[in-house]
């Protein structure tokens, strides 16, 4: 059994898949436990049980109860093994994909791949304008002085703005090969990770669903801001008086090019 350090598990769909696969769903179990004594007491020589010393072992069993909870990590090896062990559609493992393996690839297909993650522009500029609004503070609070100007407390201020429009649960991200080729896009709950953010850097193992594939020629946009916006039931008036380009600005527009994979990642380990 591989050991693994979780960074990131949706129980949701762990959960709905176990099941599936075993029929039911339980958070506790109870284990019996036998639990022997041994004693050891004075006796004659001649007497049952009688040790080289001349002592007389006594010996007791008692059976207990406890209850134990069953956790993401063993519900998830349970779900491990049950792809693996597939004969129809066993689970494929990659460090890197290819024209071929791409083209073999099928919408709900189980993959698990080594990549590096990478979270929306959007995210990580708005992340970087938070650390820095902080820190002027605390700079201000010490000195008394700003070292932010006018136009970049507006700068501060309307990327804050932006990154508040997709403030949501969910997080975008991407997930890259060694070669960059073949990019995965998700989606992450955040309430779902194991660990801060800030930690979730380097090289991972993932476990996951293929979603769609995005072919050769065709490309997805990440955090777009007005995507809502762009699938309202306009009359022909209405769309007129819209902005011809509703694409985010250069800063934040985050475009990942086919051929490329969206998928529902179930797990995210080391």
């Amino acid at each position: 059994m591989k050991l693994r350090n979780f960074y990131y598990i949706n129980k949701k769909l762990l959960e709905d898949y176990i099941s599936a696969i075993e029929g039911y769903i339980y958070e506790e179990e109870t284990q019996k436990v036998s639990e022997t004594s041994q004693k050891a007491a004075g006796a004659k020589a001649g007497a049952l049980g009688i040790t080289g010393d001349g002592k007389c072992e006594k010996r007791s069993s008692e059976e207990k109860e406890r209850k134990v909870r069953i956790s993401d990590a063993a519900k998830f090896e349970r779900l491990f093994a049950y792809l693996s062990d597939s004969e129809d559609t066993p689970l494929r493992y990659y460090e890197m994909l290819n024209t071929d393996i791409f083209d073999g690839l099928h919408r709900d297909d189980f993959i698990e791949v080594l990549v590096t993650p990478r979270f929306s522009k959007m995210k990580e500029l708005s992340d970087t304008v938070k650390k820095i609004s902080s820190l002027a503070e605390v700079f201000e609070t010490i000195t008394h002085q700003s070292i932010l100007d006018k136009k970049s407390e507006e700068a501060i201020t309307g990327i804050s703005a932006l990154g508040n429009l997709k403030s949501e649960s969910e997080i975008s991200c991407v997930f890259s090969f060694e070669d960059n080729l073949f990019p995965l896009v998700a989606r992450l709950d955040e309430s779902y990770f194991k660990c801060e953010l800030s930690q979730f850097v380097g090289q991972f193992y993932m476990l996951c669903k293929i979603q769609k594939k995005i072919p050769k020629g065709q490309s997805v946009k990440i955090d777009e801001i007005f995507e809502d916006m762009k699938k309202l039931p306009l009359n022909r008036e209405q769309r007129r008086k819209m902005p011809k380009n509703l694409d985010n600005p250069d800063i934040i527009r985050d475009i990942v090019k086919g051929p490329a994979l969206q998928v529902v990642p179930i797990a995210i380990y080391q």
